[in-house]
This record gives structure tokens, C-alpha cells and sequence, in this order.
């Protein structure tokens, strides 16, 4: 059968039979070879990248399973909070994320403060959500996620006592751990709460920023933030240690409040900026601080200022300015941009916004007095406006002290018209100055006052466009 099958296949001609094959069996022939090639080679590589998947898949599981024993074994479940850990095994990169939030007696699911005031509920137990992803994952492959529900170690309500939850964000909107949370009695009310029982007192802030006060007496209470480490913390308003009052507490029921508390940015001062000269400064030196979070006055001339993160930076003013129009009187002088053209086309230039990585200079204007013999307090009070002062209504005084007796001081004040005393201290008799030689603000130029007025000096920041 083999040799009649042969020589069916073989040709008729011996010289065809010697002649081989043809450029189209040839590649043919490879064509067939390069489909089973490639086929084979995804196909092992399928296999391969399935093996790996799967062998992270189960360490992703093992991973997801550590992190719920590890939560169940904090011993305070208020320190349960949520956390993005990466984590490398045999070469594979793991992320953890695990989220925790409070489910109460109504089914409410937060992971902190509560959205409403009221009507929340008793906390029941926390409920922990587990995902593990990993890198090189197949498009279908998914996250391994492990969910379950975490109790507490012991009883949390009482029937006739309420919760309070505090939630601390950053400026970036994330939790703030680590910050000192102080509940207390609000006697500013009428019906004031009582002083939390040792195992009520909430700890320190968690990674989520939340911290819990737990069996509350109903009545008002009022909270208070602190860093207990020393760091320099803010907030929008530019607080160290923010306060929240009127907080009602109700019993079976949780309340909460939200608080904004960031590292502060830490702005170098550099007043009487320009001036090569050495200047006393006020004590008491006011300083206008603007940002987008609104209007800070400083009360001291400190180095340095600490302030909320903005990423707009801050707009600094000597002195304390006021704007027309509010409910209060008016400090206009401070601003240089209030200052209108003068006669001669000089303008008072605005301030410019300030990141904290950069100095920030703070102008001032300078006049150098002549003080009588065993004078050393030097008084500075604005007055009526002169010389194209748009005023100070509000009313700015500032005092200076020398170290030791001299005949002339040279001091710094913010812009404005101001009337100088001084006297041998603070407690004896004031008596009018008058200006030594002139040095003149920094910007723009000094007006001295003549007669009555001697000890008149306007400091003008308007300079020349």
C-alpha cells in the first residue's frame, strides 16, 4: 500500500523528481510554522502570566487577611482608621488600602463626623473594608477585597448618655492624627454638660483625624484643639488652639463637629524692609495679614509668622488696617494701595502676595526724634490725616522703650499721620517732640508739621510709577 501510495506522490519524471521545492511550498511552509510558533508562544506566555497572577492573587489574599487580624487586635476600636500601605514581595508591588467607618444604631455608615447634627444613633461597631491590588495585574483580574465588621472590646453607650465625634482635616482634606482634643463643659450656655468621666475623654486624633468621646452626659459642651508635641498647627483663622462651643449632646444619640487644623506654614519677617539703618520697631507692632481665607491681624512684630497653608500666599501690612465700609471705623493709612495719586503722579504700590518659602518684606516708614534730657518713652498715636492720608478713623497707638538715654531715637511706624510724645517712662507726663533730622518712609516721602502741629509727621508711601 506504502509503495503504491509513493509512487502516486512521485513523480512521472525522473527529473522532476530531483527537482525540490518551489518558493511558494517554501513559504508556505514557513507561514504554517510562524502561526504554530506565535500560538505556542502566547499560549505559554498566557500560562505564565495566569501562574504569576495567581500566585500574587493568593499572597494579596494573604495580605488582606493580615490586615483584618491586625485590626481586630487593636485594643481600642477608635484607633481603627483607614490607611494605604504598599507592600513588595518577591518582587511584586502590593497596596493595601484599607477603609473603616462607624455604623450606628440608624445605619449610618460614617467614618468619622457625622453630616447631621442630630437623629444619628448609637455607635454599633465598626465596619473594615480590606483591598489588595498589586502591580502587573491582568486587565481582568480583580482586586482581592476581605470586608467585615469590628465590635467593641467592651460596652460604648449607655442608654441615657450621648457620643461626640470630632473629625480633624488638614488643608488638604485629609485626616489629622495625632492632635489633643479637649471636651469640656460649655458655661457660656444654659444648660452647660459635666465633666467627662476619665474613660469618656477621647485620645489623640487617628490616622483618619477622628476621635471619639463616648458616653456624654447630655448638655452643651465646648472643644478645644492643641498639639501637644510643640508643632505649629493653625487654623483658617489662625488659631494654635480652635474652639468650637454649643455643642448639644442628647442622649442615644451621636453629635460631632468638624474642625480644619494643618501644619503651619512658617513665614520669616523681615520689617522696615529697604532701610540699612537700625530702627526700633513698636512693641506692640500690629500687623494686617490678607489671604483668600480672609483678614488675620498679628499682634506682636515677630520673626516669624506661623500661618494656614494657602497656596496663594499671603499679602502681609504693617500695622492694622481696616477697610470702609464695615461696622467698625476705618484704618486706611496701613495700605499703601489706599493712598490716592498724588498731585505729582506718585501712587502707593499694593503689596505683593507672599509664598512662605520666600522672605517677606514688610515696609514701614522712618523718623528719626529728638528726645529732651532722661526721656526713653516714646508714644506714637495716629491723628488727623494730612498729605493725602486716606486716614485712620479706628486710631493706632504704639509705644517705644529705649535701653538707655539718648538725644534722638530713630523709630519705624506704619504709614500714616501720626503725633509723637514722649516722656522719661511710661507712667510720667507726655510732652510733644519734635523731629530731628528727617529720614524719611522707605517708599515715598516724610511730611513733617509745623507750628502747633511740630510733632505731626506723615509717613507717605506713594512713590513714583
Amino acid at each position: 500500500m506504502i509503495k503504491r501510495l509513493s509512487a502516486r506522490l512521485r513523480p512521472a519524471d525522473p527529473a522532476e523528481r530531483d527537482a525540490g521545492l518551489s518558493i511558494i511550498e517554501v513559504v508556505v511552509a514557513l507561514l504554517v510554522f510562524a502561526i504554530i510558533t506565535t500560538g505556542s508562544i502566547v499560549a505559554v506566555g498566557t500560562v505564565l502570566s495566569m501562574t504569576a497572577d495567581n500566585r500574587s492573587r493568593e499572597i494579596a489574599a494573604n495580605l488582606a487577611s493580615q490586615a483584618v487580624d491586625t485590626a481586630r487586635s487593636v485594643t481600642d476600636i477608635a484607633d481603627i482608621a483607614s490607611s494605604t500601605t504598599p507592600v513588595s514581595l518577591n518582587g511584586v508591588d502590593f497596596t493595601v488600602k484599607q477603609s473603616a467607618s462607624w455604623i450606628t444604631t440608624t445605619g449610618l455608615d460614617s467614618a468619622c463626623t457625622p453630616a447631621n447634627a442630630s437623629s444619628n444613633g448609637s455607635l454599633l461597631y465598626k465596619r473594615l473594608n480590606v483591598t489588595v491590588s498589586w502591580s502587573g495585574m491582568r486587565p481582568s483580574t480583580q482586586a482581592v477585597r476581605s470586608d467585615t465588621v469590628i465590635a467593641p472590646g467592651s460596652k460604648i453607650n449607655d442608654p441615657e448618655r450621648g457620643t461626640i465625634l470630632v473629625t480633624v482635616n488638614g488643608a488638604d482634606g485629609a485626616g489629622v492624627a495625632g492632635v489633643t482634643v479637649t471636651i469640656e463643659p460649655d458655661s457660656g450656655t444654659s444648660t452647660p454638660g459635666k465633666t467627662l468621666d476619665a474613660s469618656s475623654v477621647p485620645g489623640l486624633t487617628n490616622a483618619d483625624g477622628c476621635a471619639v468621646a463616648t458616653k456624654v452626659v447630655p448638655g452643651s459642651y465646648k472643644i478645644t484643639l492643641s498639639r501637644a508635641d510643640g508643632q505649629e498647627y493653625r487654623d483658617p483663622y489662625q488659631s494654635a488652639t480652635p474652639v468650637k462651643t454649643g455643642i448639644t449632646v442628647v442622649k442615644g444619640d451621636t453629635t460631632g463637629q468638624v474642625f480644619s487644623f494643618a501644619p503651619a506654614d512658617d513665614y520669616s519677617m523681615n520689617y522696615v524692609s529697604g532701610y540699612s539703618g537700625t530702627a526700633l520697631k513698636p512693641a506692640s507692632l500690629e500687623t494686617t495679614i490678607k489671604g483668600s481665607n480672609g483678614t488675620y491681624v498679628a499682634t506682636s512684630p515677630d520673626d516669624h509668622q506661623y500661618l494656614y497653608p494657602l497656596s496663594s500666599g499671603y499679602q502681609f501690612i504693617a500695622g492694622k488696617y481696616v477697610p470702609a465700609g464695615g461696622s467698625t471705623a476705618s484704618c486706611l493709612s496701613p495700605d499703601p494701595s489706599a493712598w490716592p495719586k498724588s498731585a505729582d503722579g506718585k501712587t502707593g504700590k499694593a503689596q505683593p502676595y507672599v509664598l512662605t518659602d520666600s522672605p517677606v518684606d514688610v515696609p514701614m516708614g522712618v523718623v528719626t526724634v529728638k528726645l529732651a534730657s532722661g526721656q526713653r518713652f516714646i508714644k506714637a498715636t495716629t491723628t488727623t490725616a494730612a498729605n493725602g492720608d486716606p486716614g485712620c478713623a479706628a486710631t493706632m497707638t504704639y509705644t517705644f522703650t529705649l535701653s538707655s538715654a539718648a538725644s534722638q531715637a530713630t523709630i519705624a511706624l506704619p504709614y500714616g499721620t501720626w503725633r509723637l510724645q514722649a516722656a522719661s517712662n511710661s507712667t510720667s507726663t507726655l510732652s510733644n517732640i519734635t523731629l530731628g533730622s528727617i529720614v524719611g518712609s522707605i517708599l515715598g516721602t516724610l511730611f513733617p508739621g509745623t507750628g502747633s502741629n511740630a510733632n505731626v509727621v506723615t509717613l507717605d508711601p506713594r512713590t513714583a510709577p
